[in-house]
């Protein structure tokens, strides 16, 4: 189940999977590259993963003058729980240190905070996949109702603009001092001076966005108070993903050259980005930056052959879904199973044609337009930096 937000509303895709009462991982990304992963159990939402999950900057800021303890965050990396995500690892270890009912509500306001952005969006791209549920699991709420509560925030939230759009600006304060005492100006300045954002500001405070945003705007009015601009993000990707989107990537791991010439020269000239890499330790690296749609992989290959690569890829949570395409001489049954032992989507016997190269992507990918309207820079340096890998020793 995938798609285009602007066809799909979040909340008819929410209200889908809940209804269905789905367990699995959604997956959204906006037009910039941002990304949020949604666990649901039956319906019901257990953790969203997004920017936030591999820091504890939100912890920290909703922990703010409460002497409670945080771990260093490679102390969480990996950690018994067995959950990728360093702020869910947090909350376990803060068990021994916080009573239950508050790490409830922290993890509710994480919720709620990453549900305030995807119901934002406007643009974007979805896909649903079945899976077991997010373990362990503290608790998990109604995804619709947590949705309904979201719009109707974002609704109160638009009420506030043009004076505030963004949760990101940094507030500040500026020349202008009121001719009257201001007590509440007076207790938010130590804040204000450290340049906070609305949105870290409403942790600091324990007040939602809404409350804090109506405190902020009579200041905002009266000139007290101003945004800064948004600090310029060198992650942002303005439409790329989009781009890429209606041109899907495959990656080819073969250590064959005629192999790696056919599949990308026949995938290319269909309108696909098609990446081929001879040595499979250089594609297990650039396999996570070029982040593609559909992989190839040869079997017998040096140092790591196609089931071990296969199998580490399967182990991690971006590559649990992507169909992998064994590329093999070998067609008995052992090889069959052993290829779906380690995770493998499909085969593709050697030597084969092109038009079964074709066949077997568009099943799994679809078409591909030749047409591209953006060109991916990103891609580019990617490739440079593939083939400096290659030629060396």
């Amino acid at each position: 189940m995938e798609g285009c937000l602007n066809d799909t509303d979040i909340y008819t895709l929410c209200q889908t999977l809940a209804l269905a009462q789905r367990t699995g991982e959604l997956y959204l990304e906006d037009e910039r590259g941002q990304t949020w992963l949604l666990f649901l159990n039956h319906g019901h939402l257990a953790y969203i993963a997004d920017r936030h999950s591999q820091s504890l900057e939100r912890l920290q800021d909703l922990l703010y003058g409460q002497g409670i303890p945080l771990p260093a965050t490679e102390d969480l990396i990996e950690s018994a729980s067995g959950a990728s995500w360093v702020e869910y690892e947090c909350l376990w270890w803060l068990v021994p240190h916080c009573p239950l009912a508050q790490i409830q509500m922290l993890w509710r306001s994480l919720l709620r905070e990453s549900l305030f952005d995807i119901v934002s969006l406007n643009r974007g791209w979805f896909k649903f996949c079945s899976a077991s549920p997010l373990t362990p699991q503290w608790h998990s709420l109604p995804l619709t109702s947590l949705i309904n509560d979201s719009l109707g925030q974002l609704r109160e939230w638009k009420k506030l603009h043009p004076y505030l759009r963004s949760l990101d600006q940094p507030l500040e304060m500026t020349n202008v001092k009121p001719s009257l005492p201001e007590p509440r100006l007076r207790q938010l300045e130590p804040f204000i001076q450290e340049h906070l954002s609305v949105r870290r500001l409403s942790r600091r405070l324990g007040r939602d966005v809404i409350t804090v945003g109506k405190l902020l705007l009579p200041y905002l009015h009266q000139g007290y108070l101003q945004l800064s601009p948004l600090p310029h993000s060198s992650q942002s990707r303005p439409l790329l993903t989009l781009a890429w989107r209606r041109s899907p990537r495959v990656v080819c791991v073969d250590d064959a050259a005629t192999v790696r010439q056919v599949v990308e020269s026949t995938l290319q000239e269909a309108g696909y980005e098609a990446t081929a890499i001879a040595h499979p330790l250089t594609a297990l690296s650039l396999i996570f930056q070029l982040n593609p749609d559909l992989i190839f992989c040869d079997i017998a290959m040096p140092e790591l052959d196609g089931y071990e690569l296969c199998t580490l890829l399967r182990h991690t949570p971006r590559f649990r879904y992507t169909p992998i395409i064994m590329l093999t001489s070998f067609v008995g049954l052992p090889d069959r199973l052993r290829a779906k032992i380690a995770g493998a989507t499909d085969y593709l016997s050697k030597p084969f044609t092109t038009n079964e190269l074709l066949t077997i992507t568009q099943r799994y990918i679809g078409g591909a337009s030749p047409l591209r309207d953006i060109a991916d820079e990103t891609l580019t340096d990617m490739l440079e930096q593939k083939a400096v890998l290659e030629s060396s020793p």
